[in-house]
């Protein structure tokens, strides 16, 4: 039997395509890891969640990726975060403890957990930010550094936009395009006018519950949620609220909710005029006032104050009360 050369190639080929392994792999074994659920915060290029359950610190978590694809690992308790950026056929080991995570791996996670060891060393905050900021214009094809301009440089009080203008400029085409630079990039309010009109999103932030837990408030595709700035010692602030409970029911549970940020100082005062918690009305308040970061990245300045935000976090409107409110959320909901 006559057995071709380019037949015997193209068999070759194939059989060795069927050998690839084109999963994404977590393996982990880690210090103080509860049996408790960890978030799996998908971030790009699309939003979703999934949820973890490690048994006796361990877990492996494994899926096919289209493209590269960032997510983050997050402990609810305590809302510490550890970054991951899959691609086919790579795996990634987690040791330590989640406060302190070892991270090893192939490509971006490898790197990533290079940098993570570096400044894990680092005493101040100085030596950390120059030591990030090293990281980034050395891996301008990375992934990595577009979280870390975002966790280092965005995720800030008063971002300096023009640090985060050079740190940008020279990545590679599709780390600028990513979905992480390109919503974070949104948030920023123009250098020319520095105000919070000209944002187009509200950053990711995160926030605790009255027993003190990082909760989870962002809503599934196509809900929306009412940021609401208020304070105990603010009494129209107090009114305004009183309105928006009695209208948070006229909606359906899983496409509008309220978000309720204080910007009080004593938490038992805070307390005192919390409302009940449901998964409509969500009580938050970190007791830092006017300096909380929410406050200052959103240009908040006087209360009342409240920012109507999609699943997406881009902002749709703002200082929206009573019929008004009522108005554009159905509006938006129809469409």
């Amino acid at each position: 039997m006559k057995i071709y050369p380019t037949l015997i190639a193209l068999i070759m080929l194939a059989l060795s395509s069927c050998k690839e392994n084109p999963t994404f792999t977590i393996r982990a074994e880690m210090d103080g890891l509860a049996d408790k659920p960890i978030l799996v915060v998908y971030d790009d290029p699309t939003s979703r969640l999934d949820t973890i359950f490690p048994k006796e610190g361990k877990f492996d978590y494994a899926f096919t990726p289209d493209t590269i694809t960032l997510f983050r690992l997050v402990m609810p308790e305590t809302g510490e975060v550890i970054p991951v950026f899959a691609d086919k056929g790579q795996e990634m080991t987690l040791a330590g403890t989640f406060q302190a995570p070892d991270i090893t791996g192939d490509g971006m996670n490898g790197e990533y957990g290079a940098l993570l060891k570096e400044v894990q060393a680092l005493k101040d905050s100085a030596s950390i930010a120059q030591a990030v900021e090293k990281f980034i214009q050395t891996h301008p094809s990375s992934f990595a550094s577009a979280y870390l301009i975002n966790q280092y440089f965005i995720q800030v009080p008063s971002p300096d936009t023009e640090k985060i203008d050079r740190l940008i400029a020279p990545l590679a085409g599709n780390i600028k395009d990513s979905r992480i630079l390109s919503v974070i990039l949104k948030t920023l309010p123009s250098q020319e006018n520095n105000t919070r009109q000209n944002k187009e999103y509200v950053n990711y932030f995160s926030c605790k519950d009255r027993e003190g837990k990082y909760i989870s408030w962002a809503g599934e595709k196509g809900s929306y949620t009412l940021l609401n700035f208020w304070a105990s010692w603010d009494e129209e602030s107090l009114v305004r609220r009183d309105s928006l409970a009695k209208l948070v029911e006229k909606f359906p549970e899983k496409k509008f909710k309220v978000l309720n940020i204080s910007l009080d100082y004593e938490k038992d005062k805070w307390l005192e005029k919390c409302k009940k918690d449901t998964k409509q009305w969500i009580e938050t308040c970190d007791f830092k006032g006017w300096n909380n970061t929410i406050v200052k990245q959103n240009q908040i300045h006087t209360l009342p104050a409240n920012i109507l935000i999609n699943n997406s976090r881009k902002i749709i409107d703002v200082q929206l009360y009573n019929q008004a409110l009522y108005n554009k959320v159905n509006e938006e909901l129809k469409e």
